[in-house]
């Protein structure tokens, strides 16, 4: 296999234990080249732009930011390449969130190596790829209501829980939600049961919903003024 048709990968984690045995995992192939690593949102960036990688393996916990976020950046610089979530992280509304970013596919770290060399070879050939475990959390989720008193009910928010629904959007926990307000997970938890009594929902998906459906308005309305 000619070099040119390898498929390139650029992997992103901010544990350099994880890369090695991904690297490993990798090289055992002859299909695959990793042309970067990288530890952060800002290098992972930096890095997709420079090196174009065909697939950018990511994980969600980077210490200056979360993976959505990064996802959302790498496509909008280079929107050839593929990402594909490696994390942890199996809560519904990460997942939902990495599908609102742009990710490609979703997989566990507790994946085995033929089903993580499955998912890159597949987000690489242009499908998706979503742990089994993840789509059933999407799936099992409630979807958020439609109608539009849903999201007016997103006016009657405080100025704080204004300030918490975009990081529920991002995937973030009640402790990292915390950490970036400074509140304590137990207030966390309270503002988010004073949120889902405003918004009339029960799960944080429907919330993450409601969130992304406000965006989506307000892009409606500017590009309409």
């Amino acid at each position: 296999m000619t070099r040119r048709s390898l498929i390139r990968v650029l992997l992103v984690d901010d544990h350099g234990l994880v890369r090695i045995g991904i690297r490993e995992q990798l090289a055992s192939c002859q299909d695959f080249s990793v042309v970067g690593e990288a530890a952060s949102v800002k290098q992972a960036v930096e890095l997709a732009r420079r090196l174009t990688p065909q697939v950018v393996l990511l994980d969600l916990n980077l210490p200056d930011g979360s993976g959505h976020q990064a996802c959302r950046r790498i496509l909008a610089g280079v929107p050839a390449t593929r990402v594909l979530i490696m994390t942890i992280c199996d809560d519904s509304a990460a997942v939902h969130s990495a599908i609102a970013a742009g990710a490609h596919g979703y997989v566990l770290k507790d994946v085995g190596p033929d089903m993580l060399l499955e998912a890159v070879r597949a987000v690489a050939s242009g499908a998706s790829f979503f742990h089994p475990r993840s789509i059933h959390e999407v799936l099992s989720a409630s979807s958020a209501p439609s109608d539009p008193e849903a999201l007016y009910g997103l006016g009657k928010l405080s100025r704080q829980e204004q300030r918490i629904l975009p990081l529920l959007g991002e995937g973030r926990t009640n402790k990292e939600i915390g950490f970036v307000l400074a509140l304590s997970e137990n207030t966390v938890k309270n503002y988010l049961a004073n949120m889902f009594r405003k918004l009339k929902i029960t799960r944080r998906t429907q919330a993450v919903t409601l969130y992304q459906r406000q965006q989506q308005h307000c892009d409606l309305l500017n590009v309409s003024l």
